[in-house]
């Protein structure tokens, strides 16, 4: 799956970017989507419900759970994150009788919108508006809990360059209700540690690849 997404962001231009820096993101002015119960904390947003006590053959609400924020969209806008995130369900195609797309976890950066606000069908996709990662697990009904985990500092990040909206929406949930497949069973929880360039660290970044790329340009003419 995830070699998809970078199929898809590269037909897109969306570049993936490695960056190690991040400005205050206590700061960070969250909106939380209409279906969380709870709250996002500076750098962390937690997914699901009562996630310490879920097993194989409990239920779940359908909902989409998760936060965001707006980012001013005058330059182009990356995030980066970690995550650790659980499932007991799928996301994938019909390849089997235990799989399906039921609960994805979903990161965006949009010029429309929260994830809430714009989701449609599932399979989620990228698009000219809309940059997006997305991650679950491949059968349910099987007794594995499956996880996505990944090093504290980011190693997933997307970039969103569409021209110059007025403002980006980035949005981090999962999904556990959008058509055509969703369910109550098997449930999934987990959390993102979230990591936001200033756009002014973007430009300088952008001027420092430019100086690379003249500097090798010069090497090999002489």
């Amino acid at each position: 799956m995830k070699q998809n997404v970078k199929a898809a962001l590269s037909a897109l231009g969306l570049a993936a970017m490695v960056a190690g820096f991040s400005t205050n993101a206590s700061a960070i002015a969250w909106t939380v989507s209409p279906d969380a119960n709870t709250l996002a904390f500076g750098q962390t947003v937690n997914v699901g419900v009562n996630e310490a006590n879920y097993l194989d053959n409990q239920n779940q609400p359908q909902g989409i759970y998760g936060a965001g924020f707006t980012v001013a969209g005058s330059e182009s806008q990356s995030v980066t994150f970690d995550a650790d995130l659980y499932t007991w369900d799928s996301y994938n195609a019909l390849v089997s009788s235990t799989s399906g797309y039921f609960d994805g976890f979903m990161v965006t950066i949009s010029t429309l919108g929260y994830y809430w606000d714009i989701a449609g069908a599932d399979p989620q996709t990228s698009n000219a508006n809309t940059a997006l990662w997305s991650w679950g697990g491949t059968n349910y009904s099987d007794g594995i809990l499956e996880s996505y985990i990944t090093a504290p500092g980011g190693t997933d990040t997307l970039t969103l360059a569409a021209g110059s909206p007025s403002l980006y929406y980035v949005s981090f949930a999962l999904d556990t209700t959008s058509n055509p497949q969703a369910d109550t069973l098997h449930p999934s929880y987990g959390s993102f540690h979230v990591s936001v360039p200033e756009p002014s660290i973007l430009a300088l970044l952008g001027i420092g690849l430019l100086a690379v790329g003249v500097a090798g340009r010069f090497r090999r003419d002489i």
